[in-house]
């Protein structure tokens, strides 16, 4: 009970973002200390430590090399990613319950939005985080406007964009692990319908990939890597080419790839920060259209975001690390596509669910693995006891000696039993 108790404040505060508050400028987030108060979860990580402590340490290390304050946001997505897959492993995951609560306030947003929008503007974020925070609200933006006619809403996420992210890795994560629900599916997808955004577009380039899962498994996650910048970065410089037609969004979405192009070689070396970028090449016409972003510390999103941080050689190692270490290519091209928005080292929530998406193929081959080695310890357990009552029948009744035989025989196939329907329920779905 308790540790299922942590697990509901855990994913409180890492779904309902605006729940935690900002200090100076930086958000304390909860949901990175909360995991710890679960005993459980401490022998969880000593458990798997061999696992992932190598990858983390360089990841950790490369990371440092180019800007400590990425170095501690890899620290704080490992121990989110820890959390979840433990979660996900003890069967005490709240992630779609939560999910489901911020969807059904959404929709009273949305609701609200078009028969009381001065009350609709009161539950959005920016309110809410004031109304529980005050002058400790974190950042957050209530953008309730209209797109295709609809109105678009937040739930407990600092913006619609955010939401939507949200949204979108959580039910690719739900459709990957769990035995889909048909009303679970639903929910999500009016929750991605009320705050449409452009994260939303995602789910079409799911499906569109979905029926190719097999092929690009097959690939190497790193030519994944390398294929996908270098076509984002064609499609950058052509957008570059033509001012981005004008559009902000795409600006700061997709500026940073030709940015590579046209900054100084020892710039990209070694990094440099938003007020750099507003320095040094305000010339180009395109850093105009991500001014504001810039003012606001984020000029880029994407890869690129990463290495005008970190500088390009702590970049490359760090995207290194984490192509080696997934999964598998078709994995790598999803987390890919969700953390295009922002940086791959941004802590907020959907980030995460991405890199757990990441490894969950090999964690779920892992658990599969110990499993098995659980259940043949019990049949071998079983095996010893019936070679045992065998070796004694001389001095048993042959009634006595049938009875053993058949407890030993009913207790390695309970085992067998328990491991197939685990096995089951915590499958890779391909």
């Amino acid at each position: 009970m308790y540790s299922r108790i942590v697990s509901v404040l855990f994913y409180m505060f890492f779904t309902c973002v605006i729940f935690n508050p900002q200090v100076s400028g930086v958000t304390l987030y909860f949901y990175l200390v909360i995991p710890f108060f679960d005993p459980d979860f401490w022998r969880f990580l000593s458990a798997t430590v061999r696992r992932w402590s190598g990858p983390l340490v360089i990841a950790i290390a490369v990371s440092m090399l180019g800007s400590p304050s990425a170095a501690a946001r890899v620290l704080s997505i490992a121990i989110c990613i820890g959390y979840l897959m433990y979660t996900m492993d003890r069967r005490i995951n709240y992630l779609h319950y939560w999910m489901g609560i911020n969807i059904v306030f959404a929709m009273l947003q949305f609701t609200l939005y078009y028969t009381d929008r001065s009350l609709s503007w009161q539950l959005g974020p920016t309110q809410l985080a004031q109304t529980i925070w005050g002058q400790y609200a974190t950042k957050t933006f209530t953008n309730f406007f209209e797109i295709f006619y609809f109105a678009r809403v937040s739930g407990f996420s600092r913006e619609a964009g955010f939401f939507s992210s949200l949204l979108m890795s959580s039910l690719i994560l739900y459709l990957m692990t769990e035995k889909v629900k048909k009303k679970m599916v639903a929910l999500y997808l009016l929750g991605l319908f009320i705050g449409f955004s452009k994260s939303s577009m995602l789910l079409f380039i799911f499906a569109a990939l979905y029926p190719f899962r097999h092929t690009l498994r097959t690939v190497h996650p790193l030519v994944i890597l390398v294929a996908f910048m270098g076509a984002v970065s064609m499609f950058g410089v052509f957008l570059a080419d033509h001012s981005f037609f004008g559009s902000q969004t795409f600006a700061h979405r997709f500026a940073g790839y030709p940015f590579l192009f046209d900054a100084r070689l020892e710039d990209l070396l070694l990094g440099l920060n938003a007020q750099d970028v507003l320095k040094h090449y305000l010339y180009l016409p395109y850093i105009h259209l991500v001014q504001g972003e810039a003012i606001a510390g984020v000029p880029f999103a994407g890869l690129p975001a990463s290495v005008a941080e970190m500088g390009l050689f702590s970049a490359l190692l760090l995207f290194g690390v984490v192509a080696f270490t997934a999964s598998d290519g078709f994995v790598m091209l999803l987390v890919l596509l969700i953390t295009s928005t922002v940086s791959m080292t941004t802590v907020t929530s959907f980030v995460p669910i991405a890199y757990v998406i990441l490894y969950w193929p090999r964690f779920a081959a892992y658990r599969g693995e110990r499993m098995q080695q659980a259940a043949n310890g019990f049949s071998g357990m079983a095996f010893n006891r019936l070679r045992r009552a065998r070796m004694s029948r001389a001095f048993l009744s042959p009634g006595l000696e049938t009875s053993l035989s058949v407890r030993d025989a009913s207790v390695h196939d309970a085992t067998r039993t328990r491991f197939e329907s685990s096995k089951r329920l915590g499958r890779w779905r391909r």
